[in-house]
């Protein structure tokens, strides 16, 4: 069990003043961590961006902060998280609630925010990326969310929101952005699964993410 008792006396002078001057960002709940500290999330970088917010934000579209993240290998809850998908970079509040800090990409292997659960895969760099997984079996259904802008100039930023949504079946990577693709999962059984997909009412255009895991489930639990 590591302890660090001047993190303990720090934490004792700084909790109430801040808890009472930053309404919006909280610390992580001690009942929550494995490790009986917090301190392995303060460990990152100052987050520090500049952008026009009239003109939109890089972050994931979400109504509230609120989530969860496994660090270190370990679960910390009840966090206040911002997850910037123009940089691929999950953000909290540093342990006295002032800064904007970045957790390292290293350590951090799962994050959920307001109900969406994204995990690391390393698809096209060596530390990895995020991805919003929808389902996991022998395949998964995963979605890439990003903000990309016209402008280098942070004044004159518009940030246009880009998501693609895939199938990861053994290494492959799998695009679907149209109803004929769904079939294309698993092309030796496409007739079946056409009728799957008609029986059951599916509507790629109207539910792409029900659509793609209704196939999927189809697909695994035939074995196929």
């Amino acid at each position: 069990m590591f302890k660090f008792p001047y993190l303990q006396v720090m934490l004792k002078r700084l909790f109430l003043p801040f808890i009472l001057s930053l309404p919006f960002w909280g610390i992580a709940s001690e009942k929550l961590d494995t490790l009986g500290s917090n301190s392995l999330l303060y460990n990152g970088t100052e987050y520090i961006k500049q952008f026009d917010q009239t003109k939109g934000t890089p972050f994931f579209p979400t109504e509230k902060t609120n989530g969860s993240v496994l660090y270190f290998g370990n679960w910390y809850e009840n966090l206040d998280l911002l997850y910037d998908i123009q940089d691929d970079v999950v953000i909290t509040r540093d342990i006295q609630g002032v800064l904007k800090m970045r957790l390292t990409r290293e350590k951090l292997e799962e994050f959920k925010l307001d109900g969406h659960h994204f995990v690391k895969i390393k698809l096209t760099t060596p530390s990895g990326e995020f991805y919003e997984q929808f389902y996991k079996g022998q395949r998964s259904l995963l979605m890439q969310w990003r903000k990309v802008t016209e402008s280098d100039d942070p004044q004159n930023q518009k940030f246009l929101l880009r998501k693609t949504l895939f199938v990861l079946d053994k290494g492959e990577i799998i695009p679907l952005s149209r109803t004929s693709d769904l079939f294309s999962i698993d092309p030796k059984h496409q007739k079946e699964l056409k009728k799957v997909y008609r029986e059951q009412k599916l509507s790629f255009k109207k539910d792409p993410i029900n659509a793609a895991k209704a196939i999927i489930n189809e697909i695994e639990q035939k074995g196929w």
